[in-house]
């Protein structure tokens, strides 16, 4: 796993799970695509569910 995997880029935890295409932090139970992990700033990168959520909201605002 390439170092940039090795900790949650929110809660900045070494507990990761390697899920693939994803980690899951076991302290803060987000769960991150590694692809954002590799293009990304840390400040930016949103959880898959953040991003759920924020799609959700768009669609409730314009549906």
């Amino acid at each position: 796993m390439e170092n940039k995997f090795k900790l949650c880029p929110r809660c900045k935890s070494s507990k990761i799970i390697d899920m693939g295409d994803t980690i899951e932090c076991a302290d803060c139970r987000l769960e991150f695509e590694k692809i954002d992990i590799k293009t990304l700033e840390s400040h930016q990168i949103l959880a898959i569910s953040e991003k759920l959520e924020f799609m959700r909201s768009i669609k409730n605002n314009h549906g």
